[in-house]
């Protein structure tokens, strides 16, 4: 059964702890409700926002004055298919559920995912990514529902037709289309050799990523032929502060919130930085998290 709240403060619901209160927080666990939460938000003229995991968003610190639809239909189908595994999976399935149901098939194509948070939805929104792989690759089909009021409609958009590229996809720019599942093509594997490679890589983040503040991962992606990172170290923000919002010291495309963080101390650092990079190597970096406006 869905859930409505008022006055939700949104830093409960993203991975950098920041947000003032959604005017409406409504939970939607199966297709029925989703549709529900976005007939609410139409009836009540309620300007809406899609909330996946939450770990990739900067929310507002005057929160939002709408409809936040928390997508939660969280389910795991397969089938075999030739040499490959299909399954079927809600896009409100955290994607460490998809990582550890992949390993305990022994499923290969998620080992990239292992130590990333929110959700399937969010992953193929952002074509989220790591060691050189990312989820388009492994994806079929998506299922999603196109909002052209006064008609919510289903529509299947097989892989070709998702634009695909670099953090990219044809639902990250067109916020008619809300993700309700995916069909993947996860390759049958080794065990063994799918949880050393999960491992290789869970260590590296651990060494290499600020894992113990709350963050948003990383906040710009990276420009062709360069490290976001390494930009913004040649530009002496390593450790900078605005409040509590920190360019981590272990890794400079995080800002972490050490305690009390604010939206705004978040975006002066992302400003400052933008600023910098154009300035002395004239690129224009640009923000992989969203900013969220109220």
């Amino acid at each position: 059964m869905s859930s409505i709240k008022q006055n939700e403060p949104l830093a409960n619901y993203c991975t950098y702890h920041i947000g003032g209160p959604a005017k409406v927080l409504f939970a939607a666990r199966d297709i029925d409700e989703i549709i529900a939460g976005l007939e609410v938000a139409r009836e009540n003229n309620f300007k809406f926002f899609v909330l996946g995991g939450g770990s990739n968003i900067l929310f507002p610190d005057e929160g939002y004055p709408g409809l936040v639809l928390k997508i939660e239909n969280n389910f795991i189908e397969s089938k075999e298919a030739d040499k490959n595994m299909l399954i079927k999976v809600g896009a409100g399935t955290p994607l460490p559920i998809l990582v550890s149901y992949a390993l305990k098939n022994s499923l290969t194509g998620m080992e990239w995912a292992a130590g990333i948070p929110g959700t399937v939805g969010g992953a193929i929104r952002g074509n989220a990514g790591a060691f050189h792989a990312d989820i388009s690759e492994v994806v079929r089909r998506v299922a999603a529902l196109e909002i052209l009021p006064p008609t919510i409609t289903k529509k299947v958009f097989e892989k070709s037709e998702c634009d695909f590229s670099y953090r990219e996809s044809i639902f990250k720019h067109n916020k008619k289309l809300v993700i309700i599942s995916a069909v993947l093509a996860l390759k049958i594997g080794r065990a063994e050799k799918i949880e050393a490679l999960m491992n290789e890589y869970l260590a590296k983040k651990t060494t290499s990523q600020p894992l113990d503040y709350p963050s948003a991962g990383s906040v710009f992606t990276n420009p062709q032929g360069f490290f976001a990172g390494k930009l913004i170290e040649s530009c002496g923000f390593k450790g900078q502060m605005i409040g509590d919002a920190q360019v981590s010291e272990k890794h400079a495309n995080f800002i972490i919130n050490r305690g009390n963080a604010t939206a705004q101390n978040v975006k002066v650092l992302i400003a400052r930085i933008k600023t910098a990079v154009k300035e002395k190597f004239n690129i224009d970096l640009r923000e992989e998290i969203e900013i969220v406006e109220n």
